[in-house]
């Protein structure tokens, strides 16, 4: 395997470690709020916030975790609400 072959290979093991951290992350109903909350930080919006994670979700499970913003809000409300 000469350089440039190892440095691909380096690469490509970077990205998938991003993406399966991001998966482990996502996979949680604890993990993907607060990655909702770490995207309105930048986020014109709370819905674009959802709406980026919610894509990235879709991007690496090949599904959506939730439906919509209105089932998120719903859904975020409920486990809230069951704390108290």
């Amino acid at each position: 395997m000469n350089a440039v072959e190892e440095n691909a290979l380096r690469i490509y093991i970077a990205k998938i470690e991003k993406q399966n951290e991001q998966m482990r992350e996502l996979s949680t109903r604890k993990g993907f709020y607060a990655a909702y909350f770490v995207a309105l930080k930048t986020a014109k919006s709370n819905k674009a916030a959802f709406d980026t994670i919610n894509e990235t979700y879709h991007e690496l499970f090949g599904n959506y975790r939730y439906s919509d913003w209105n089932s998120f809000k719903k859904m975020t409300n409920y486990y809230n609400n069951q704390k108290k």
